[in-house]
């Protein structure tokens, strides 16, 4: 079992999901995987919570098949963020940097809005030719104080560098903040958004648990990154992206930036939940079994009875869950979902055919389990047409419930 990826101190079991198969590496064809083992642990130091699998990121990123762009929500989101940014004083003399922008969609919209200097980096390569094609430039790499230099060698720092859902991505994160820290300004603000921690325990959403996702964000093991890399937190917003997640805003530790006080109610939130108590992690741990146990008994209750269902939403955290609750091809006839990357493909570990959501219609299909629940009222808006003829949804989270 490795060490924190914080602090380097031992950390402790909390639930082994056995092996499951990368959920990123959909097949051309049905076919046996490879599965590696996962397990959820916590560190019994500074309490992060994590995987103790870290595998090769080249295997996990270099052809990455989630598109930022494909979500009509994301964008809504990211497009009223834009007010908060112009209040921090983004301009038109701006030099900014995004980390893992994927597909350029938030740096299409920041060059758009401000008309300013923007650069991306990305692993993927797929995803970066396709942002560099529609001239928002990527340099496609994974970043690191490695590639820090080189691209401050070449433009010098930046004002404002964002961590859009990354950091939870990283082996080592302490590499990471120590790049930021050698690119932004004396006078910089490094911009962080991450699933929080809490609403991952609190409303059990165990299906963020993959490989790709290797730790799972506090506040608190936010500022302890920070502490430890000559940085601070200075203001904090909850948002309403990836089922709850925090966005932090982080300038260099010797900035005279006020405190807002919102970080002293997240943290004492955080403290009176004592997540790394051995009683709340066993309550969630069976939460997770029971939850596991429940959808898995409602689907095949419903084949039993002849029902045609197919799964909305190629996600990883959707192909995490069909894994977890042991549903392949014969318990579920299709997965449906708008990425043109992925359609045509078949699912990790699971072989389920990937269609476009045009041919989700009542002669196919009876049930529709959204697995993609962070975006359910957007695809229950447009499948409105298979619920009025009778079709009807399956949301997993919190507890299994059929909508009709």
């Amino acid at each position: 079992m490795s060490n924190c990826r914080i602090c380097d101190n031992k950390i402790k079991k909390i639930i082994d999901f056995g092996k499951i198969a990368l959920v990123g590496n959909f097949l051309k064809k049905k076919r046996k995987q490879k599965k590696y083992k996962i397990s959820l642990n916590y560190c019994v130091s500074c309490k992060h919570v994590q995987i103790s699998e870290k595998l090769n990121p080249h295997l996990l990123f270099k052809n990455y098949l989630w598109e930022t762009g494909i979500s009509e929500r994301n964008i809504h989101i990211l497009k009223n963020f834009l007010q908060k940014l112009k209040k921090l004083g983004i301009n038109k003399k701006s030099k900014i940097l995004e980390i893992a922008s994927n597909d350029g969609s938030f740096i299409k919209i920041l060059k758009e809005k401000f008309d300013c200097f923007v650069i991306g980096v990305d692993p993927a390569k797929n995803l970066a030719k396709k942002a560099n094609k529609k001239n928002i430039f990527t340099i496609n790499n994974f970043f690191d104080y490695k590639l820090s230099c080189s691209i401050k060698g070449k433009y010098n720092k930046f004002d404002y560098i964002f961590a859009r859902n990354v950091i939870a991505h990283i082996k080592e994160p302490n590499n990471i903040f120590r790049g930021i820290d050698n690119l932004l300004k004396d006078d910089g603000t490094f911009i962080l958004e991450v699933p929080h921690l809490l609403n991952i325990f609190n409303k059990n959403q165990y299906d963020n648990i993959f490989h790709e996702h290797i730790g799972f964000h506090s506040l608190k093991s936010i500022q302890d990154l920070c502490k430890a890399n000559n940085l601070k937190v200075f203001d904090v917003d909850k948002i309403n992206s990836q089922g709850g997640s925090i966005r932090c805003f982080i300038s260099k530790s010797t900035s005279t930036q006020l405190v807002s006080k919102k970080i002293s109610v997240i943290s004492k939130i955080e403290k009176k939940s004592n997540l790394s108590l051995n009683s709340n992690l066993n309550m969630f741990k069976n939460k997770i079994l029971n939850h596991i146990e429940s959808l898995h008994e409602l689907i095949l209750s419903l084949k039993r009875r002849k029902k045609k269902i197919s799964v909305y939403g190629a996600s990883g955290k959707g192909q995490a869950l069909l894994q977890f609750s042991k549903m392949d091809n014969n318990m579920i006839d299709f997965v449906f979902d708008k990425s043109k990357l992925k359609q045509g493909l078949f699912t990790p570990g699971t072989n389920i055919e990937i269609k476009n959501p045009k041919y989700i219609s009542r002669k196919n299909v009876d049930y529709l389990l959204i697995l993609s629940w962070n975006i359910k009222e957007e695809i229950i808006k447009q499948e409105k047409k298979f619920l009025k003829e009778g079709g009807k949804f399956i949301i997993p989270f919190p507890q299994p419930k059929i909508i009709n």
